[in-house]
């Protein structure tokens, strides 16, 4: 291929991921449903996938996976960026790299370094990945091409002696990063570091909250919106803007509803969900539904449980965080599933949902796995569930609509 066509292609990719990611943006606003503005977040989207700006300068350490210690990154004073790819256009370019019927997740993340249109990419002094899956494994030797990659092995338990592996896993991350950075991790600047991120993890429960209200002034849709943002963001400056918005929230009264019963209230589960692909979300919602929670690892589990380390020594400390990644973490690559159970039946019972969608992403085999025994669950809680196999095209759109009304209109005759 010669150099003119190549740069043909990138601009026709170029086009595409503006044209889609301003489309989202759009639709996020026509899911409000009171006078409160997410614009600082939509803002800051805005600026990355519609733009193309980069006003981060300075070198940054990306993530593919919410397994990924971000705590390690922000002690070096660096960036932590998740760039796991959500865009259908990146990962259409991924099929080059990785098999057509592989994980949309893994196709866009390899494909937005293969197109090269994204400045949030430049200046990546390396990436990590956990293996916590095969397609994850497979993308770290696809992403070494293109940036320094730092692969994380992950033991798939959380026995004892699964979670020892981790610690020393994690020890052995300290050192690369501290000889690829050429900066030292102590125990002052890291528990510094679990206390940024703490601070956000506080504010982004206090968001769930706000969300699972009986009147919430806010959208499922922009919730899931602002942690999406969360992971083109600094800790502090995420944390101290949704501290702000988490206040108006509360004194905020939604517009008066028109609909004589209330909304069904669905919780989404399954397959990561993140920006500009939306459309599950932005349907329920302009379909008469109401989304009160996510368990996606790029939306509502990207900040579940904070660091609280026994002491504040290193050791201490990096056990602690190790805890963090795997004690709370429900992704079904664990061959645990008990965790999955209590922490979708705590989110039900909060929230008081009608129902679920499962989502699974076509290729994503773990959550197709899982959905059988989510389904017997929930049939012994009394919950309806909707699977929805999908990807990140507008393909499925009315057929995909057509479904969903139908299930809110039989959560709505319950």
């Amino acid at each position: 291929m010669n150099d003119k066509y190549l740069e043909r292609q990138r601009e026709r990719y170029k086009r595409n991921v503006v044209k889609m990611s301003g489309s989202t943006l759009a639709q996020i606003g026509e899911t409000a449903v009171s006078d409160i503005n997410i614009d600082y977040f939509t803002d800051k989207l805005d600026s990355l996938f519609v733009k193309l700006e980069n006003t981060e300068k300075k070198p940054k350490i990306g993530t593919y996976c919410a397994m990924a210690p971000e705590e390690f990154i922000h002690a070096l004073g660096y960036h932590p960026l998740k760039l796991c790819g959500n865009h259908p256009t990146a990962a259409m370019a991924g099929e080059d790299l990785a098999p057509r019927d592989s994980c949309p997740v893994v196709k866009a993340s390899v494909g937005f370094q293969l197109m090269n249109v994204m400045p949030i990419f430049d200046n990546l002094e390396a990436v990590l990945i956990p293996g916590s899956c095969d397609g994850k494994k497979k993308a770290a030797e696809i992403l070494q091409n293109f940036v320094p990659t730092v692969p994380i092995p992950i033991y798939m338990s959380k026995i004892d002696y699964g979670f020892e592996l981790l610690v020393e896993t994690f020890y052995g991350l300290v050192s690369t990063l501290e000889q690829i950075t050429g900066k030292k991790i102590t125990a002052s600047k890291l528990k510094r570091a679990c206390k940024d991120i703490s601070r956000a993890s506080k504010e982004a429960y206090k968001l769930y909250e706000v969300l699972a209200s009986d009147n919430s002034p806010i959208s499922g849709t922009q919730v899931m919106t602002i942690m999406s943002t969360y992971a083109y963001d600094n800790p502090i400056d995420w944390a101290h803007k949704v501290k702000k918005l988490n206040n108006k929230l509360i004194k905020t009264t939604p517009y008066e509803s028109k609909r004589k019963r209330p909304k069904p209230r669905i919780i989404i589960a399954g397959s990561p969900i993140g920006f500009p692909n939306f459309k599950l979300p932005y349907l329920l919602e302009t379909l008469g539904a109401k989304v009160v929670s996510d368990e996606s690892c790029l939306a509502g589990r990207l900040l579940y449980d904070p660091v609280l380390p026994d002491n504040d020594s290193l050791d201490g400390l990096i056990r602690a965080i190790a805890a963090r990644y795997v004690a709370p973490c429900t992704c079904p690559t664990f061959t645990e599933m008990e965790d999955r159970f209590c922490k979708l039946e705590q989110v039900k019972n909060d929230t008081k949902a009608d129902g679920i969608i499962y989502n699974v992403l076509r290729g994503c085999v773990p959550f197709d796995f899982e959905l059988t025994y989510i389904e017997k669950w929930a049939s012994k809680h009394g919950i309806p569930v909707l699977k929805v196999e999908t990807d990140f095209g507008t393909e499925d759109y009315e057929p995909l609509k057509i479904r969903l009304e139908a299930f809110i209109e039989m959560l709505e005759r319950r």
